[in-house]
């Protein structure tokens, strides 16, 4: 009386704060800054539920051969208020006469770690991206990561029954696979669109020492977001986005999206996630040197009885912003 069943599932790693840091969507995001951009993030997952995921990461980016600014659409000069009734875009002070708008490339690096229950995945991508002017203002950008990708066994939530069971003697129950992404984005000061496909390789793996009649394989996914930023007031800002994931044979999964910004310097924000979530978090910037954001999950699916939500913080630091750029993606 014994049944077998193939399970499918989610395998990259889910955030809710994404927003703040799109360079986990998209390795075209790479270089759109003006500066150094590094972001650490931790989630923990569906507290109270053993076993429940915990996902960690850092990452960075930085423009090459990049001469024109880029900045918030703002009624307001960051430095101090100003009490003028134009609403003129802000520029930077001291803005050079060999500055113009051309193409420029984008480098950059992620260091993912997942762990649920008695499996541990961990990433590492380099990134490199190109960004095309279309006109004075929209620029499209291409990116591409690659890397590896290690799957393992989390010693700490596996247990036996059989003190016999090989697996028990078994320390190197690891596989290491080629991982690859790709993506497309357009983008300016007040809005961005994009797709990326991660996990182009479907690279099969087993952690049997003999062939596997069904193998695990690395599954594609799909990404698509996009969202616009309007000025409400002299004070406030307003961005409504969506972000469409496809990972066959799941059914399409979307989030909705919107942030208030006051100042460019405070922010809060909801999320709507089908079928899963809701999602409040809230966040500020000190001096365009240093963001901090959070997150709470509340849980909409019947994992809401045996869990208490979902946690996640996410730490920036602007590194080499000499001239103080607001730079779009901190707001995306």
């Amino acid at each position: 009386m014994l049944a077998g069943a193939n399970v499918q599932a989610q395998q990259i790693p889910h955030y809710s704060q994404y927003m703040l840091n799109p360079l986990l969507l998209n390795p075209a995001i790479s270089g759109t800054d003006n500066y150094l951009d590094v972001r650490a993030g931790y989630r923990n997952q569906w507290v109270g539920l053993e076993g429940a995921p915990t996902s960690y990461y850092l990452s960075g980016h930085m423009p090459l051969g990049k001469l024109d600014y880029s900045s918030t659409p703002t009624t307001f000069r960051p430095q101090s208020f100003s009490k003028s009734k134009s609403r003129a875009r802000w520029k930077p002070q001291h803005k050079s006469t060999l500055q113009k708008t051309r193409a420029h490339h984008g480098l950059g690096a992620l260091v993912q770690v997942d762990q649920a229950a008695g499996l541990k995945r961990t990433d590492a991508q380099l990134i490199y991206a190109y960004h095309l002017p279309l006109n004075s203002s929209i620029k499209l950008a291409a990116g591409i990561s690659g890397g590896i990708t290690q799957y393992g066994l989390n010693w700490e939530h596996i247990s036996f029954t059989n003190p016999s069971d090989p697996v028990t003697s078994a320390q190197d129950y690891r596989r290491t696979r080629p991982n690859l992404g790709v993506g497309l984005m357009a983008y300016d000061g007040q809005f961005y669109a994009g797709i990326s496909l991660a996990q182009v390789l479907p690279a099969p793996f087993s952690f049997r020492s003999s062939s596997a009649e069904v193998p695990a394989k690395q599954q594609r996914h799909i990404f698509a977001h996009g969202g616009y930023r309007f000025a409400v007031g002299r004070q406030f800002s307003v961005l409504p986005s969506v972000v469409l994931k496809y990972a066959n044979p799941s059914p399409l999964a979307f989030d909705v999206n919107a942030k208030v910004f006051y100042r460019d310097q405070f922010w809060l924000g909801g999320t709507y996630r089908h079928h899963d979530a809701a999602v409040a978090s809230a966040g500020f910037q000190l001096k365009q040197r240093l963001h901090l954001g959070y997150a709470y999950d509340f849980t909409t699916s019947q994992l809401s009885t045996v869990s208490h939500g979902s946690h996640e913080i996410v730490l920036g630091l602007m590194l080499r912003n000499t001239r103080g750029v607001f730079s779009p993606s901190q707001y995306w």
